[in-house]
Protein backbone atom coordinates (compact mmCIF):
# COMPACT_ATOMS: atom_id res chain seq x y z
CA UNK A 1 0.00 0.00 0.00
CA UNK A 2 2.95 2.46 0.84
CA UNK A 3 4.59 1.50 -2.49
CA UNK A 4 1.78 2.70 -4.74
CA UNK A 5 0.76 5.97 -2.44
CA UNK A 6 4.52 6.91 -2.86
CA UNK A 7 4.60 6.11 -6.88
CA UNK A 8 1.41 8.64 -6.77
CA UNK A 9 2.71 11.74 -4.57
CA UNK A 10 6.31 11.52 -6.79
CA UNK A 11 4.11 11.99 -9.82
CA UNK A 12 1.99 14.53 -9.01
CA UNK A 13 5.22 16.42 -7.68
CA UNK A 14 7.00 16.19 -10.51
CA UNK A 15 4.02 17.59 -12.91
CA UNK A 16 3.70 20.56 -10.56
CA UNK A 17 7.12 21.39 -10.70
CA UNK A 18 7.28 21.16 -14.71
CA UNK A 19 4.10 24.01 -15.05
CA UNK A 20 5.73 27.59 -15.40
CA UNK A 21 4.88 30.10 -12.49
CA UNK A 22 2.36 33.21 -13.31
CA UNK A 23 3.99 36.17 -14.50
CA UNK A 24 3.43 39.18 -12.30
CA UNK A 25 0.61 41.68 -12.49
CA UNK A 26 1.76 44.88 -14.98
CA UNK A 27 1.80 48.15 -12.80
CA UNK A 28 -0.67 50.31 -13.48
CA UNK A 29 0.29 54.07 -13.72
CA UNK A 30 -2.03 57.46 -14.44
CA UNK A 31 -0.61 59.32 -16.88
CA UNK A 32 -1.41 63.10 -19.16
CA UNK A 33 -0.58 64.11 -22.39
CA UNK A 34 1.76 67.80 -22.74
CA UNK A 35 -0.56 70.27 -23.84
CA UNK A 36 -0.10 73.71 -25.96
CA UNK A 37 -2.51 76.02 -23.92
CA UNK A 38 -2.54 80.00 -23.99
CA UNK A 39 -1.23 81.84 -20.61
CA UNK A 40 -0.53 85.26 -19.69
CA UNK A 41 2.73 84.84 -17.63
CA UNK A 42 3.33 87.14 -14.51
CA UNK A 43 6.51 87.94 -13.29
CA UNK A 44 6.67 89.38 -9.19
CA UNK A 45 9.75 91.45 -8.12
CA UNK A 46 10.29 93.58 -5.13
CA UNK A 47 10.44 97.29 -5.62
CA UNK A 48 11.21 100.51 -3.96
CA UNK A 49 9.09 104.04 -5.23
CA UNK A 50 11.20 107.28 -5.77
CA UNK A 51 10.24 109.98 -6.74
CA UNK A 52 10.71 111.33 -10.50
CA UNK A 53 11.78 114.97 -9.14
CA UNK A 54 13.63 115.05 -5.91
CA UNK A 55 14.70 118.58 -5.45
CA UNK A 56 16.20 120.28 -2.54
CA UNK A 57 15.13 124.07 -1.71
CA UNK A 58 18.54 126.00 -0.69
CA UNK A 59 18.92 129.81 -0.34
CA UNK A 60 20.62 131.55 -3.26
CA UNK A 61 21.08 134.42 -1.39
CA UNK A 62 21.84 135.77 2.15
CA UNK A 63 19.20 136.83 4.50
CA UNK A 64 17.21 136.74 7.08
CA UNK A 65 13.51 134.27 7.02
CA UNK A 66 11.08 136.97 6.91
CA UNK A 67 8.49 134.19 6.47
CA UNK A 68 7.51 130.59 5.66
CA UNK A 69 4.59 130.41 3.48
CA UNK A 70 3.54 127.18 3.06
CA UNK A 71 2.29 124.27 5.34
CA UNK A 72 5.12 121.23 5.77
CA UNK A 73 3.54 117.74 4.17
CA UNK A 74 1.38 119.75 1.87
CA UNK A 75 0.94 119.65 -1.89
CA UNK A 76 2.35 122.73 -3.46
CA UNK A 77 2.01 123.87 -7.05
CA UNK A 78 5.23 125.06 -9.15
CA UNK A 79 6.43 128.58 -8.24
CA UNK A 80 4.35 129.02 -5.19
CA UNK A 81 6.27 131.16 -2.94
CA UNK A 82 8.41 128.79 0.15
CA UNK A 83 10.14 131.28 1.84
CA UNK A 84 10.56 134.85 1.65
CA UNK A 85 13.96 136.95 2.73
CA UNK A 86 14.26 139.89 4.69
CA UNK A 87 15.17 142.41 1.04
CA UNK A 88 15.72 145.66 2.23
CA UNK A 89 19.38 145.25 1.92
CA UNK A 90 19.23 143.98 -2.17
CA UNK A 91 16.27 146.72 -2.75
CA UNK A 92 19.16 149.66 -1.79
CA UNK A 93 21.32 147.53 -3.86
CA UNK A 94 18.98 147.93 -7.06
CA UNK A 95 18.29 151.06 -5.92
CA UNK A 96 22.40 151.83 -6.26
CA UNK A 97 22.25 150.19 -9.25
CA UNK A 98 19.38 151.83 -10.68
CA UNK A 99 21.18 155.23 -10.09
CA UNK A 100 24.38 154.22 -11.85
CA UNK A 101 22.62 153.25 -14.93
CA UNK A 102 21.09 156.51 -14.98
CA UNK A 103 24.52 157.88 -14.60
CA UNK A 104 25.60 156.17 -17.32
CA UNK A 105 23.02 156.96 -19.77
CA UNK A 106 23.17 160.53 -19.19
CA UNK A 107 27.49 159.97 -19.39
CA UNK A 108 26.72 157.91 -22.70
CA UNK A 109 24.14 160.55 -24.06
CA UNK A 110 26.81 163.51 -23.70
CA UNK A 111 29.86 161.55 -25.27
CA UNK A 112 27.64 160.92 -28.04
CA UNK A 113 26.79 164.36 -28.47
CA UNK A 114 30.65 165.14 -28.46
CA UNK A 115 31.55 162.36 -30.84
CA UNK A 116 29.11 163.75 -33.58
CA UNK A 117 30.00 167.30 -32.78
CA UNK A 118 33.51 166.61 -33.74
CA UNK A 119 32.50 164.30 -36.78
CA UNK A 120 31.04 167.33 -38.25
CA UNK A 121 34.30 169.35 -37.41
CA UNK A 122 36.66 167.29 -39.01
CA UNK A 123 35.90 168.40 -42.59
CA UNK A 124 36.19 172.20 -41.68
CA UNK A 125 40.08 171.27 -40.22
CA UNK A 126 38.70 173.13 -37.11
CA UNK A 127 39.29 169.93 -34.48
CA UNK A 128 42.94 168.11 -34.64
CA UNK A 129 42.67 164.20 -35.32
CA UNK A 130 44.19 163.32 -31.91
CA UNK A 131 41.00 165.85 -30.31
CA UNK A 132 38.72 163.36 -32.30
CA UNK A 133 40.56 160.24 -31.41
CA UNK A 134 39.97 161.11 -27.84
CA UNK A 135 36.27 161.96 -28.06
CA UNK A 136 36.04 158.64 -29.65
CA UNK A 137 37.38 156.95 -26.71
CA UNK A 138 34.98 158.87 -24.47
CA UNK A 139 32.52 157.48 -26.71
CA UNK A 140 33.50 153.89 -26.14
CA UNK A 141 34.21 154.54 -22.52
CA UNK A 142 30.54 155.47 -22.16
CA UNK A 143 29.54 152.99 -23.70
CA UNK A 144 30.77 150.22 -21.78
CA UNK A 145 29.78 152.04 -18.72
CA UNK A 146 26.16 151.95 -19.47
CA UNK A 147 26.41 148.43 -20.48
CA UNK A 148 28.34 147.54 -17.15
CA UNK A 149 25.48 149.44 -15.34
CA UNK A 150 22.46 147.34 -17.07
CA UNK A 151 24.63 144.49 -15.76
CA UNK A 152 24.17 145.60 -12.26
CA UNK A 153 21.03 146.87 -12.76
CA UNK A 154 20.27 142.96 -13.93
CA UNK A 155 22.35 141.39 -11.55
CA UNK A 156 20.36 143.71 -8.19
CA UNK A 157 17.07 142.13 -9.62
CA UNK A 158 18.32 138.82 -9.67
CA UNK A 159 19.32 138.60 -6.21
CA UNK A 160 16.35 140.78 -5.39
CA UNK A 161 13.94 138.07 -7.01
CA UNK A 162 16.28 135.03 -4.97
CA UNK A 163 14.68 136.82 -1.67
CA UNK A 164 11.18 135.00 -2.73
CA UNK A 165 12.00 131.22 -2.87
CA UNK A 166 9.49 129.41 -4.61
CA UNK A 167 8.46 125.75 -5.82
CA UNK A 168 10.44 124.72 -8.82
CA UNK A 169 8.10 121.50 -9.36
CA UNK A 170 4.91 120.72 -8.40
CA UNK A 171 4.41 118.50 -5.66
CA UNK A 172 4.60 117.52 -1.71
CA UNK A 173 6.45 119.61 0.83
CA UNK A 174 9.02 118.29 3.30
CA UNK A 175 9.69 119.53 7.06
CA UNK A 176 11.16 122.69 7.09
CA UNK A 177 14.73 122.66 8.29
CA UNK A 178 15.07 126.74 9.71
CA UNK A 179 12.08 129.08 10.90
CA UNK A 180 11.49 132.38 10.69
CA UNK A 181 14.34 134.82 12.02
CA UNK A 182 17.01 132.32 11.26
CA UNK A 183 20.14 133.95 9.04
CA UNK A 184 20.06 132.05 5.66
CA UNK A 185 22.70 131.40 2.75
CA UNK A 186 23.48 129.58 0.07
CA UNK A 187 26.32 128.00 3.03
CA UNK A 188 23.20 127.00 5.17
CA UNK A 189 22.03 123.81 3.02
CA UNK A 190 18.83 122.35 2.60
CA UNK A 191 15.83 124.47 3.78
CA UNK A 192 13.55 121.50 3.02
CA UNK A 193 13.09 119.23 0.38
CA UNK A 194 10.08 118.74 -1.99
CA UNK A 195 9.19 116.03 -3.92
CA UNK A 196 7.25 115.18 -7.34
CA UNK A 197 4.13 112.47 -6.41
CA UNK A 198 2.32 112.33 -9.85
CA UNK A 199 3.28 109.67 -11.94
CA UNK A 200 6.02 108.19 -9.35
CA UNK A 201 8.42 105.43 -10.44
CA UNK A 202 8.91 101.85 -9.00
CA UNK A 203 12.74 100.52 -9.36
CA UNK A 204 12.94 96.94 -9.29
CA UNK A 205 16.02 94.14 -10.12
CA UNK A 206 15.55 91.24 -12.47
CA UNK A 207 17.87 88.53 -12.30
CA UNK A 208 20.14 87.80 -15.17
CA UNK A 209 18.69 84.69 -15.65
CA UNK A 210 14.86 86.04 -15.58
CA UNK A 211 15.73 88.37 -17.99
CA UNK A 212 17.32 85.63 -20.45
CA UNK A 213 14.13 83.64 -20.09
CA UNK A 214 11.41 86.17 -20.85
CA UNK A 215 13.15 87.21 -23.76
CA UNK A 216 13.48 83.27 -24.53
CA UNK A 217 10.02 82.96 -24.35
CA UNK A 218 8.60 85.60 -25.58
CA UNK A 219 10.82 85.96 -28.72
CA UNK A 220 11.45 83.71 -31.42
CA UNK A 221 13.36 86.16 -33.50
CA UNK A 222 15.52 89.53 -33.06
CA UNK A 223 15.35 90.11 -28.99
CA UNK A 224 13.60 93.43 -29.11
CA UNK A 225 13.59 95.39 -25.55
CA UNK A 226 11.39 97.73 -26.94
CA UNK A 227 8.61 95.39 -26.88
CA UNK A 228 8.84 94.62 -22.68
CA UNK A 229 7.71 98.20 -22.41
CA UNK A 230 3.88 97.12 -23.20
CA UNK A 231 4.38 94.70 -20.30
CA UNK A 232 1.58 96.35 -17.94
CA UNK A 233 2.84 97.04 -14.02
CA UNK A 234 0.74 96.40 -10.76
CA UNK A 235 1.91 97.24 -7.54
CA UNK A 236 0.84 95.13 -4.39
CA UNK A 237 1.30 97.30 -1.44
CA UNK A 238 2.75 95.82 1.94
CA UNK A 239 -1.03 95.41 3.78
CA UNK A 240 -1.58 93.08 0.09
CA UNK A 241 -3.94 95.75 -1.22
CA UNK A 242 -2.95 95.83 -4.65
CA UNK A 243 -2.64 99.39 -5.99
CA UNK A 244 -5.94 100.17 -8.66
CA UNK A 245 -3.69 102.62 -11.02
CA UNK A 246 -1.37 100.38 -13.75
CA UNK A 247 2.06 101.78 -14.77
CA UNK A 248 4.22 100.76 -17.90
CA UNK A 249 7.92 100.06 -17.95
CA UNK A 250 9.70 103.25 -18.90
CA UNK A 251 13.37 101.89 -18.54
CA UNK A 252 15.88 98.83 -18.60
CA UNK A 253 19.36 99.52 -18.00
CA UNK A 254 21.90 98.88 -20.33
CA UNK A 255 24.23 96.17 -18.62
CA UNK A 256 24.41 94.09 -16.08
CA UNK A 257 25.79 94.85 -12.35
CA UNK A 258 28.68 92.76 -12.58
CA UNK A 259 28.25 92.66 -8.09
CA UNK A 260 24.28 91.71 -7.78
CA UNK A 261 24.19 89.91 -11.42
CA UNK A 262 20.78 92.00 -11.64
CA UNK A 263 18.86 94.21 -14.32
CA UNK A 264 17.66 97.40 -13.26
CA UNK A 265 14.39 98.39 -14.56
CA UNK A 266 12.12 101.31 -13.97
CA UNK A 267 7.99 101.50 -13.80
CA UNK A 268 6.36 104.55 -14.11
CA UNK A 269 3.03 103.92 -12.14
CA UNK A 270 0.28 107.15 -11.89
CA UNK A 271 -0.37 108.39 -8.64
CA UNK A 272 -3.72 110.84 -8.78
CA UNK A 273 -4.33 110.22 -5.38
CA UNK A 274 -1.02 110.34 -3.87
CA UNK A 275 -1.33 107.57 -1.96
CA UNK A 276 2.19 106.36 -2.91
CA UNK A 277 4.90 107.55 -1.38
CA UNK A 278 8.89 107.69 -2.27
CA UNK A 279 10.75 105.63 -0.39
CA UNK A 280 7.79 102.44 -0.06
CA UNK A 281 8.45 99.10 -0.58
CA UNK A 282 6.19 97.28 -2.88
CA UNK A 283 5.81 94.27 -4.76
CA UNK A 284 5.71 94.97 -8.46
CA UNK A 285 3.70 92.81 -10.62
CA UNK A 286 4.41 92.32 -14.37
CA UNK A 287 1.62 91.35 -16.92
CA UNK A 288 1.99 90.51 -20.18
CA UNK A 289 -0.78 92.09 -22.22
CA UNK A 290 -0.79 88.95 -25.34
CA UNK A 291 -1.39 85.87 -24.57
CA UNK A 292 1.23 83.34 -24.80
CA UNK A 293 1.23 79.51 -26.06
CA UNK A 294 3.53 77.27 -24.01
CA UNK A 295 3.83 73.10 -22.66
CA UNK A 296 2.19 72.74 -19.78
CA UNK A 297 2.60 69.33 -17.41
CA UNK A 298 0.72 68.80 -13.87
CA UNK A 299 3.57 69.83 -11.45
CA UNK A 300 3.06 66.56 -10.27
CA UNK A 301 4.83 64.84 -12.72
CA UNK A 302 8.22 66.45 -11.79
CA UNK A 303 10.51 64.84 -10.03
CA UNK A 304 14.12 65.92 -9.50
CA UNK A 305 17.62 64.75 -9.14
CA UNK A 306 21.65 65.69 -9.12
CA UNK A 307 20.74 66.20 -13.32
CA UNK A 308 18.14 68.46 -12.53
CA UNK A 309 14.05 68.28 -12.84
CA UNK A 310 12.82 65.18 -15.04
CA UNK A 311 9.77 63.33 -15.81
CA UNK A 312 8.86 59.19 -16.72
CA UNK A 313 7.31 59.05 -20.16
CA UNK A 314 5.46 56.36 -21.55
CA UNK A 315 6.29 55.23 -25.43
CA UNK A 316 4.53 53.80 -27.68
CA UNK A 317 5.87 50.06 -26.53
CA UNK A 318 4.39 51.18 -23.03
CA UNK A 319 8.14 51.47 -21.87
CA UNK A 320 8.77 53.82 -18.91
CA UNK A 321 11.56 56.60 -20.72
CA UNK A 322 12.99 59.01 -18.08
CA UNK A 323 13.49 62.80 -20.18
CA UNK A 324 15.06 65.43 -18.52
CA UNK A 325 12.85 68.60 -19.06
CA UNK A 326 13.91 72.85 -18.47
CA UNK A 327 10.59 74.36 -16.66
CA UNK A 328 9.42 77.82 -16.27
CA UNK A 329 7.42 78.96 -13.85
CA UNK A 330 4.22 77.62 -12.44
CA UNK A 331 0.58 77.57 -13.54
CA UNK A 332 -1.76 76.87 -10.55
CA UNK A 333 -1.36 73.17 -10.77
CA UNK A 334 1.13 73.44 -13.94
CA UNK A 335 4.01 74.15 -14.93
CA UNK A 336 5.51 75.38 -18.16
CA UNK A 337 7.88 73.27 -19.87
CA UNK A 338 10.64 75.02 -21.70
CA UNK A 339 12.37 72.24 -23.31
CA UNK A 340 12.59 68.36 -23.31
CA UNK A 341 9.00 67.58 -23.90
CA UNK A 342 6.81 67.96 -27.14
CA UNK A 343 2.85 68.27 -27.88
CA UNK A 344 1.20 65.08 -27.40
CA UNK A 345 3.77 63.21 -25.30
CA UNK A 346 2.49 60.75 -22.43
CA UNK A 347 3.76 61.29 -18.64
CA UNK A 348 3.40 59.50 -15.93
CA UNK A 349 1.50 61.67 -13.21
CA UNK A 350 0.63 59.18 -10.50
CA UNK A 351 2.61 55.85 -9.74
CA UNK A 352 5.51 57.32 -9.81
CA UNK A 353 7.17 55.59 -7.25
CA UNK A 354 6.66 52.19 -8.88
CA UNK A 355 8.59 52.49 -12.01
CA UNK A 356 11.74 52.72 -13.43
CA UNK A 357 13.35 53.18 -16.77
CA UNK A 358 12.57 50.24 -18.70
CA UNK A 359 9.72 48.68 -17.49
CA UNK A 360 7.04 48.25 -19.36
CA UNK A 361 3.62 49.57 -17.55
CA UNK A 362 -0.11 49.42 -17.93
CA UNK A 363 -1.05 53.38 -18.88
CA UNK A 364 -4.47 54.88 -17.74
CA UNK A 365 -5.22 58.27 -18.81
CA UNK A 366 -6.03 60.75 -16.25
CA UNK A 367 -9.48 61.61 -15.93
CA UNK A 368 -9.91 65.63 -17.72
CA UNK A 369 -10.18 68.37 -15.23
CA UNK A 370 -11.33 71.47 -15.87
CA UNK A 371 -9.57 74.35 -17.77
CA UNK A 372 -7.30 76.57 -15.45
CA UNK A 373 -6.84 80.18 -15.24
CA UNK A 374 -4.88 81.85 -18.15
CA UNK A 375 -2.87 83.72 -15.55
CA UNK A 376 -0.87 83.09 -12.98
CA UNK A 377 1.99 84.74 -10.66
CA UNK A 378 6.05 83.97 -10.36
CA UNK A 379 8.05 84.86 -8.15
CA UNK A 380 11.42 85.73 -9.01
Amino acid sequence: MLRPLFAVLTLSLAVGCSEEAPPPPMIEVITDKVVLEPYQPEQEFVGRLQAIDDVAIQAKVGGYVHSRDFREGEIVEAGAILYTLDASEYDAALARAQAGLAAAVANQANAERNYKRGMGLIPSGSISQSEMDDLTAKKLDADAQFESAQAEVTSAEVNLGYTTIRAPISGRIGRSIVSVGDLVGPSTGNLTTLVSIDPIEALFRVSESTYVAAMKQRFTEELDVEKLRSVEVTLELTNGLVYPEVGRIDYFANRVDQTTGTLEARALIPNPGSLLVPGQYVRVILHETELLEGLFIPQAAVQADQQGAFVMMVNAESEVVRRNVELGFRLDTNVLVLEGLVEGDVIIVRGLQLVRPGMTVKATPMPPAADAPTTAPAAA
